[in-house]
């Protein structure tokens, strides 16, 4: 397998197949032989305390034929530590050995030391590829479990390794701290700019005529949004340029808004497009963007594929509802508005915080 290449789920199954049987398998065999042999020789020979004695005795108890065959294990086992027994030497003194197999070795415990043997030798040993299906894989498990519990073992940690989605190591480990510290740190960012206000005012665009000033309008409207936000303190106003196509209703509420963002210190003006849904959608966006909203939240939003663009307005709505209250005023103009039945649901409502809203 190349460096860098991901591991598949059945490649994954083998590992995990590979450590419950030199791990978990091994443990289990090396508890049953202590069982076996203390049952036959704790007031004689003593119990088996992983001591050079035990092993002694261990090999002392094998016939000169079984020495000569299993010359290579007992090398190993004489030294009476069981935890540097591997599978095959666990399975020869539990099932083969002449001082434990073959001395009135239950029928029950055999058998299902067997099943352990079959397993580390047809899932583990013999498999012609480092890969298991997961239906193999389950089933060899369950095959394993059930022997455990036959024998009295734990099956904890096999239960445990069989669900396991990850295998940790200390690079990952390292990832995630660093993962960890970034999300920190994100946190900390986003938390600055949710309470952080910054003034902008973004205005419809402006034709490429001479636009009139319109000094008389402009001072007009622009006293009746005052009074309309002095009488609904802490509610949202609203106040309606109707007029023609091109008659200069959004360059009107472009004058005002203007206006009263440069005679106030703290108040923000926006412009949402509402000729349709995709561009009132895109005015949201920018809308939240210019509130300094978690950009992760905006993004994710607008790139969702499941969702509809009434939803993603209502919600990247909400960010911006959420955000625009820290600021004392603020003045939104709804521009190209065919049908405002059709588009008061998108729009701000009484639940934002106050403010006055322009349609034109």
């Amino acid at each position: 397998m190349a460096t860098g290449s991901e591991y598949t789920e059945e490649q994954l199954n083998f590992f995990r197949v590979c450590f419950i049987t030199t791990e978990e398998l091994t443990e289990g065999l090396r508890i049953i032989f202590k069982q076996e042999w203390d049952k036959r020789y704790a007031t004689t020979l003593g119990e088996s305390k992983d001591e050079p004695k035990n092993g002694q005795d261990f090999v002392n108890g094998e016939k000169t034929e079984n020495q000569g065959r299993n010359e290579k294990l007992l090398k190993t086992m004489v030294n009476g530590n069981r935890a540097e027994w591997d599978c095959t030497m666990l399975f020869y003194a539990i099932l083969f050995s002449d001082c434990v197999g073959r001395r009135r070795l239950n029928s029950g415990v055999k058998s299902h030391v067997h099943d352990l043997k079959n397993f580390r030798n047809e899932v583990f040993a013999h498999s012609p590829q480092a890969q298991i299906s997961n239906e193999n894989f389950q089933n060899a498990i369950a095959q394993v479990q059930r022997a455990f519990q036959a024998l009295g073992l734990s099956t904890v940690n096999i239960q445990e390794i069989r669900n396991q989605a990850i295998f940790p190591t200390s690079h990952l480990k390292k990832v995630l701290k660093e993962i960890d510290r970034l999300n920190q740190e994100v946190k900390v960012l986003e938390s600055q700019l949710q309470s952080e206000t910054t003034r902008f005012c973004n205005l419809p665009p402006k034709p490429s005529h001479y636009v009139a000033v319109r000094n008389d309008e402009v001072a007009k409207i622009t006293d009746v949004l005052k009074q309309l936000k002095e009488t609904n303190e802490s509610r949202l106003s609203y106040l309606y340029i109707s007029g023609n196509p091109a008659s200069g209703k959004s360059q009107l509420a472009g004058l005002v808004a203007e206006q009263i963002f440069k005679q106030s210190t703290d108040a923000i003006v926006m412009t949402l497009n509402a000729a349709n849904l995709d561009k009132l959608l895109d005015s949201y966006v920018s809308f939240a963007r210019h509130l300094k909203c978690s950009e992760y939240a905006v993004t994710n939003t607008l790139n969702d594929k499941d969702l509809k663009t009434q939803e993603k307005i209502a919600y990247i709505k909400s960010l911006a509802g959420t955000k625009v209250k820290l600021y004392a005023s603020w003045l939104l103009l709804i521009d190209n508005v065919v049908s405002i039945p059709e588009m008061h649901a998108h729009l701000p409502d009484q639940e934002t915080a106050s403010g006055v809203k322009v349609n034109c």
